[in-house]
């Protein structure tokens, strides 16, 4: 394997919760890239796929740094309740004030040179990239990450699907972007990023969390010592959520991020037909609207983050 100069790492994450697999990327940086001095941007109260984080910023700080990670730094929660592209940029940008050298991450493709490829191309067809994720919007009805999809099919005939592949482009593509001096690296993820099965010692986040909220044991895959905090539920938010939306007009219920394409009417609409946040969020989702992106809606309204 090879092995790199002393440099300074970035990693973007969001440790929720901070698990075996984590400690194997930082292990995996420390063998790799010895005396590597390793920096991590993360995200402070909330996640980008619009939850709460199960454990607060100073617990997923102090157990990153117990074992290993040097400086972490807090994401801008306006910027990490966005779409990947959004929240990669945010990520990239602070890290890169930084003076990192390398950004490592997780992939499940494992295929930096691809996602450098696609990168690369779509910055030289930018124009034309853009107008074919517009296309395949308003033709099939898509969401902004299938259209994305569609369109890099189109330009290059290669399929980028998977969460973390797609982080992974969108990091690549604020480095080539803006011509930062960051090599990026990918680790092949041993666990499915939102999978509930189990492997030796790897468990997915979205698997503990399940985990803590059904009140199990997760020691065996994270050193973290915490339980489920019904206070940090989002779906404990619906009450609140629920109330506003039904008094306050589509029209201001517009003026907050990501709000747009009729999803304030959606909201006013589906608040007055399901009475709990599960199945709120379930109405609203459709071939258009991602879950993530309605959970991101939901956590924009809540918090009152206008555009």
């Amino acid at each position: 394997m090879k092995k790199y100069k002393k440099k300074v790492v970035g990693i973007i994450a969001e440790y929720n919760p901070f698990h075996n697999g984590h400690i194997y990327q930082i292990n995996w940086i420390k063998k790799h890239i010895p005396n590597a001095y390793i920096i991590v941007a993360m995200s402070n109260k909330y996640t980008q796929r619009g939850e709460i984080t199960c454990a607060s910023y100073y617990q997923r700080k102090k157990i990153a740094k117990a074992y290993g990670v040097n400086k972490v730094i807090k994401l801008n929660d306006k910027d990490v309740i966005q779409a990947a592209h959004i929240f990669a940029q945010a990520g990239v940008n602070l890290l890169n004030k930084h003076k990192i050298d390398y950004l490592v991450f997780g992939s499940e493709t494992n295929n930096v040179e691809l996602f450098v490829k696609i990168a690369r191309t779509i910055k030289e067809n930018n124009e034309l990239y853009h107008k074919l994720i517009r296309q395949y919007m308003k033709k099939g009805a898509n969401s902004f990450p299938k259209a994305s999809n569609l369109a890099i099919k189109e330009l290059l005939n290669e399929d980028i699907q998977m969460p973390n592949d797609i982080l992974g482009l969108e990091y690549i593509k604020t480095i080539i972007d803006n011509d930062f001096n960051i090599t990026p690296i990918s680790i092949q993820r041993t666990i499915a990023f939102h999978s509930n099965d189990v492997l030796d010692e790897f468990a997915s986040a979205t698997k503990l969390r399940e985990m803590l909220k059904q009140n199990q044991d997760i020691s065996q895959y994270s050193p973290m010592k915490i339980k489920y905090n019904k206070k940090r539920d989002i779906a404990y938010t619906y009450a609140k959520f629920a109330s506003y939306v039904k008094r306050t007009t589509a029209k201001k219920i517009a003026q907050f991020k990501l709000i747009d394409e009729g999803i304030e009417n959606l909201f006013k609409k589906q608040v007055l037909l399901n009475n709990n946040y599960v199945d709120f969020i379930e109405a609203c989702v459709s071939k258009r609207y991602t879950r993530s992106r309605i959970q991101r809606c939901y956590l924009n309204v809540l918090l009152r983050i206008k555009k």
